[in-house]
């Protein structure tokens, strides 16, 4: 799913519950991310759900970052894929140029997460960039 058409639902579902409810399905279509891959390295520091992430280059020339994701929890795993489709296999420059602020904006998620989720969000985001700076040093 694109940036695009997750506002475009966002728009036309009538209220938080029904967007609530649509973030959950997100969570559902979170592609699996390996047992070995969930240890306490790949955790998100900052999040209260344990949340973990992960980013590999693939491809060469461009190469671009896929990021693998999991956390306890629905709704989180929803959060977790609203906050990767800016990113999700984009090249490490993209990533790092990229300010998702007005997409958040948009959505309406400061308004609507909970303080500490709202902590755990911007942690996430950190170290989306984080794997970014790494796998563009390993370019280089």
């Amino acid at each position: 799913m694109d940036m695009q058409r997750i506002i475009d639902t966002f728009e036309i579902l009538p209220d938080w519950n029904d967007r609530y409810e649509f973030i959950n399905e997100l969570g559902q279509q979170l592609a699996p991310m390996p047992e070995a891959e969930k240890v306490d390295d790949n955790l998100v520091k900052g999040c209260n759900t344990r949340t973990w992430l992960t980013g590999h280059l693939q491809g060469v020339h461009p190469s671009s970052i896929e990021y693998l994701a999991d956390a306890e929890g629905t709704l989180v795993r929803g959060i977790v894929m609203l906050l990767l489709t800016p990113f999700q296999g984009r090249p490490p420059e993209e990533v790092l140029a990229t300010d998702p602020s007005e997409y958040i904006a948009r959505l309406g998620l400061e308004e609507h997460l909970s303080p500490n989720r709202r902590v755990g969000m911007y942690a996430f985001l950190d170290r989306v960039k984080g794997i970014a700076r790494r796998c563009q040093s390993e370019e280089a």
